[in-house]
């Protein structure tokens, strides 16, 4: 009598885990070998004959802010191994939902059961995960097309791989400088507000006090009347900025502005190339067409400028011209000009997906050099900031001391 397994391994490189009927540990281990998995773990999984119940509309509506794309990769990562292993679309829908948690796995479980209805992976996935974007439905749907859905759902994780990846490594470039920031912020506040008033009470006639010892306390005061604004308004101009940047018109200038800001531009620039040379010749390596792949990459950039210039891109294409000259018509021949480059070497040499995931690398690698630029600039020129600041108020302090004491005798 079979039963049902979970099992952990090591394929690729990477660790992956699934769920398998067998009829025995021994008959399992040797399927996860076939299949060129090395098995780390294997154990029973005890099934209740249920699937996960069906989300509530509300419950739909808050899917997406409360399943990270981290979940869906590993999702898919399980889905790849389950179709390269034969199992059945519905069957591996369903392992992957027994493995997931929370809202995931009852989308997961919705789609398995849509599939078993009759409706197609594609239409099941759109209907239980709209929130995961047309670039992966897209790929997903020309898998489904021509047989080779682990293929598809490989390319997937790949392309969140990389995505989650950029990501991380702008977050975590910029995660030192922030805390400093607001640490020193906080600290220039507690000064301003608690110590610098205590001090200011044994001093005496501020009228005698030296002139940098004075300025000293009207910065106090200034802090205490208005400090609040330090901390409300960053946080309400980032807030304004993201709303602007949703009016059509204006979130284009606002992101073409953002691109060209000193320092902090070419990480945006570097990060929208890496992203977009990366996915379109995946896409094109997958075998959808240029204009299809350029109408799906818009899902993947938020930068309005990019989506604009991929639009006008499309444009061009499907008006007849070759996808370097559309790509020299926009501004994406000053934003990505290797891409531009190697893509007319592409259209001559017919191998174009290469040249782009060469110049996907390139960029990556790019912004990862940018990132370490900007680390050994704004640690110095955070310490030189906060010095000063210090500086300064030891030595209005002292000065002020010496004054008092001057005075006093």
């Amino acid at each position: 009598m079979s039963a049902r397994f979970r099992y952990t391994g090591i394929a690729g490189g990477r660790k992956v885990s699934g769920a398998r009927e067998a009829e025995s540990r021994e008959e399992l281990r040797a399927w996860l070998r076939e299949q060129g998995i090395l098995p780390m773990e294997i154990r029973p999984l005890r099934t209740s004959g249920r699937g996960p119940r069906r989300r509530t509309a509300i419950e739909r509506a808050l899917t997406p802010w409360f399943v990270g794309m981290a979940s869906v990769e590993q999702a898919f990562m399980q889905m790849t191994v389950l179709l390269r292993g034969d199992v059945a679309v519905a069957e591996a829908l369903e392992t992957v939902a027994g493995l997931s948690k929370g809202y995931l796995a009852q989308a997961f479980f919705e789609a398995s059961q849509a599939v078993r209805g009759g409706a197609a992976l594609t239409k099941a996935l759109r209907a239980a995960m709209p929130w995961m974007g047309e670039l992966y439905l897209g790929l997903i749907g020309v898998g489904e097309a021509n047989g080779a859905l682990p293929q598809m759902f490989d390319y997937c994780v790949g392309l969140m791989e990389r995505r989650r990846k950029l990501r991380s490594d702008v977050l975590r470039a910029m995660a030192y400088p922030t805390v400093v920031v607001l640490m020193g912020m906080g600290v220039g506040y507690y000064v301003s507000t608690v110590a610098i008033p205590k001090i200011v009470s044994v001093m005496g006639d501020a009228s005698r006090l030296p002139p940098i010892t004075r300025s000293l306390l009207d910065v106090s005061d200034w802090v205490r009347l208005h400090g609040y604004w330090l901390m409300l308004g960053p946080a309400l101009a980032a807030m304004a900025v993201a709303v602007m940047r949703r009016v059509p018109g204006l979130g284009v200038g606002i992101d073409r502005l953002l691109l060209s800001m000193p320092l902090f531009g070419k990480v945006g620039r570097f990060a929208g190339n890496a992203l977009f040379n990366h996915t379109l010749s995946l896409l094109l390596d997958s075998g959808i067409s240029v204009t299809e792949s350029l109408a799906l990459i818009r899902g993947t950039l938020t930068n309005a400028f990019y989506l604009r210039q991929m639009e006008l891109t499309r444009e061009g294409v499907l008006s007849g011209k070759a996808l370097s000259e559309s790509l020299g018509a926009t501004a994406l021949s000053w934003l990505s000009p290797l891409t531009r480059a190697l893509a007319r070497v592409g259209e001559s040499s017919g191998n174009m997906v290469d040249g782009l995931r060469y110049a996907g690398d390139h960029y990556a690698q790019a912004l990862a050099r940018r990132l370490d630029l900007l680390g050994k600039l704004v640690e110095p020129a955070l310490v030189i900031v906060i010095g000063g600041m210090v500086a300064y108020v030891y030595i209005a302090f002292f000065m002020g001391m010496a004054a008092m004491n001057a005075a006093a005798s």
